[in-house]
């Protein structure tokens, strides 16, 4: 920095808001769907079942989350695109 420079270094910025975008819905039900997985996850180690079937009910509810964040992601995307085609842009 030279002698004579008067700026601050540090000086305040402005702040930024984020609205999130219009995935934002999504990405808080992907939230809920990681939460639910990772509960479903320790319940099949504390349970003592048969392997194949804590397998199994582990594979159908990561089957089910990223099947519903994926229909969900795609509704959001088609009603987006939609909006911007009837807003010319």
């Amino acid at each position: 920095m030279a002698v004579g420079d008067e700026r601050d270094p540090l000086a305040r910025r402005g702040v930024v808001r984020a609205s999130g975008g219009p995935l934002r819905d999504v990405k808080v039900e992907l939230a809920v769907v990681v939460v639910l997985l990772v509960t479903i996850f320790l319940f099949t180690v504390g349970w003592d079942g048969p392997p194949w079937l804590e397998v199994l009910l582990l594979f159908a509810a990561s089957a089910a989350g990223a099947g519903w964040v994926a229909w969900r992601a795609r509704r959001v995307a088609a009603r987006v695109l939609a909006q911007r085609g009837n807003d010319g842009g």
